[in-house]
């Protein structure tokens, strides 16, 4: 996911319709009504007008600044570039030309991923040589200074892109370019107040200018009101007869916001259009279409980002994982099915991504007991499909197994039969997690002890595993191992989640004291109980929840507890006092 605006984005796309004001007043009807033409948003019936001027008039100015400004905000930047170079050769005085020209190259630079875009070029170099141009011809232009104040605002010279800008109005108190220069100045200094009353007064002079309702967008969208930020950016829209891909990009998050997801979608197509190697673009296209189950073109647009950006895959692993640690349930599983799609051949990836989903569905289990998984299907053919390539992987059939259960919604005999098989295995990894799922505690605990020696990243998968599983003890072990080879910050993350975990244990078995030390019996056992089933692997629960159920006289609970609490810690049975007690409970269950 993106959650900065793409690089892509632009300072201002071109020269507005009011900056056009500051040029000498046309005098002839056809380029009046050109203007009104693009006032009106048909810029191609005004094109063809100044097209015709110009072939009679080779040499005026204001035609020629105006075809320009029509190329840039139709995003044509080659052929604004050669008609202001030409404009430039034959008014060497102009100074609007060279700023325009300057602001040119500063959108092109602003836009490394557009279709227009020549990394061979020094775009910052060319934007600085034409600024310093227009200075030195006419620092006293408004037109001047407000494109140069948007070059000082991206450089972070505020103090100069301020002066600049209050010097044009002070010039020119009703010139709506620096207005917006200086709303843009407020919002970068985190001044909103005077930003809105910028954007507004200068909306008050101008209803029309398209800029001024994207400015207002944009503050709503700073807001978080995406509602209305859609309404005012919808309404810059229909004004502007060019494109604007900051504005393409603001409706798309906004829409996005809003759960409008098929709008959402829209923009950021439109956007593939004008930025085809924004990367981030891509990548927020394929998570769109995923959610709206166009698996195709979700595929497709994840391949186009990679494509762009290859290390962006470090990024979908490390999200992948850590929604896994944080049991986000649905979304890692997406996310696993994703990169599964993805790198559908990768060994490395089969493997995480298919523990992951077993895992996740198990863990859905867990919490969810009695209640089949009917998504589990298609995960579990992907394991059975793993399984028939290779049939002697004992994590794939473990991963089998986990599905099945959660697909059933309980763990049957069949598949309780399965696991203490696979508790036998000669793998200790493999083994002690069968033992724990089957609630073989001792078998676990004595099969885990034996892992060691692995790498960092088969410590990590192993520790996932087991914390899906809920297995608590060994798991942070396994990231701890994890972290001292690799001091990753994911698994200080999932140890801090581990720890939460026996936190809330202890609070539940705190709790349940409380109730039995007040001979509220049945609380204390539904107490102990959530407690044991938090940390399965706390002996002193057991102890604590046998006493409980001997104290309702339940006493096959009583010895079912006190079993638990055996497997876990087999010294108890030395002690002369608790063997006793276990005897004598024993007896009663015969």
């Amino acid at each position: 996911m993106i959650s900065a605006m793409p690089s892509a984005t632009l300072l201002i796309s071109g020269l507005s319709l009011s900056a056009l004001t500051l040029l000498p007043a046309y005098s002839e009807s056809a380029l009046d009504k050109a203007a009104q033409l693009l006032q009106d948003g048909r810029s191609t019936s005004a094109a063809a007008i100044y097209q015709e001027y110009l072939k009679a008039h080779p040499r005026d100015l204001n035609a020629q600044l105006a075809m320009a400004n029509i190329a840039i905000r139709q995003f044509d930047y080659p052929k604004a570039k050669s008609i202001l170079e030409q404009t430039l050769a034959q008014h060497p005085g102009s100074a609007e030309t060279a700023a325009t020209l300057g602001h040119l190259f500063q959108l092109w630079q602003n836009a490394p991923n557009g279709k227009l875009a020549d990394n061979t070029r020094d775009y910052q170099a060319l934007a600085e040589e034409h600024f310093k141009q227009a200075l030195s011809l006419n620092p006293q232009s408004p037109l001047v200074l407000s494109y140069t104040a948007e070059w000082s605002l991206q450089k972070n010279d505020l103090i100069t892109a301020e002066q600049s800008l209050q010097k044009a109005l002070q010039l020119r108190p009703t010139f709506i370019p620096a207005f917006q220069g200086l709303t843009r100045f407020y919002i970068k200094v985190r001044d909103i107040p005077r930003a809105k009353d910028t954007v507004l007064h200068a909306t008050e002079l101008d209803p029309l200018d398209a800029m001024n309702y994207y400015l207002t967008a944009q503050l709503l969208a700073m807001a978080n009101r995406p509602a209305e930020a859609v309404k005012y950016a919808t309404k810059s829209e229909q004004l502007d007869y060019g494109r604007m891909p900051e504005r393409d990009y603001l409706l798309a998050t906004q829409y996005e916001k809003l759960g409008e997801t098929p709008n959402a979608v829209q923009y950021y197509e439109t956007l593939t259009r004008y930025t085809p190697r924004d990367s981030q673009v891509w990548l927020k296209l394929g998570e769109l279409y995923e959610l709206t189950n166009q698996q195709k073109q979700s595929l497709n647009a994840f391949q186009k980002a990679l494509g762009l950006k290859p290390d962006i895959l470090n990024g979908l692993y490390d999200e992948a994982r850590q929604n896994t640690r944080l049991e986000k349930i649905e979304v890692a599983c997406k996310q696993w099915r994703r990169l599964l799609n993805i790198r559908v051949n990768d060994a490395a990836t089969v493997e995480e991504g298919l523990s992951a989903l077993a895992g996740l569905h198990y863990l859905n289990y867990f919490y969810r007991p009695n209640q089949p998984d009917t998504n589990a299907e298609s995960d579990l053919r992907r394991v059975e499909e793993a399984l028939e390539q290779n049939p002697d992987q004992p994590n794939r059939q473990l991963d089998r197994l986990k599905l099945l259960i959660a697909r059933q919604g309980t763990l049957s005999e069949d598949r309780r039969q399965d696991l203490l098989v696979m508790s036998k295995v000669n793998d200790d990894a493999v083994a002690g997690e069968a033992a724990f799922l089957v609630g073989d505690l001792k078998t676990a605990h004595e099969r885990l002890e034996g892992v060691d020696g692995l790498s960092e990243q088969e410590y990590a998968r192993l520790a996932d595993r087991l914390f899906l599983a809920q297995e608590l003890q060994f798991s942070k072990v396994f990231y701890q191992r994890a972290s001292q080879l690799n001091a990753d910050a994911g698994y200080q993350t999932a140890i801090k989640r581990i720890q939460s975990k026996q936190a809330l244990a202890a609070q539940k078995a705190d709790e349940g004291t409380l109730a039995f030390s007040e001979k509220n019996y049945e609380a204390a056992s539904l107490k102990y109980q959530e407690a044991a089933r938090i940390y399965q692997q706390w002996d002193n629960i057991y102890l604590k929840l046998g006493d409980t159920y001997e104290k309702l006289k339940k006493w096959p609970e009583a010895k079912a507890a006190y079993d638990m609490a055996i497997q876990l810690s087999p010294g108890l049975m030395s002690s002369q006092g608790f063997a006793k007690n276990y005897t004598r409970i024993a007896k009663k269950v015969r």
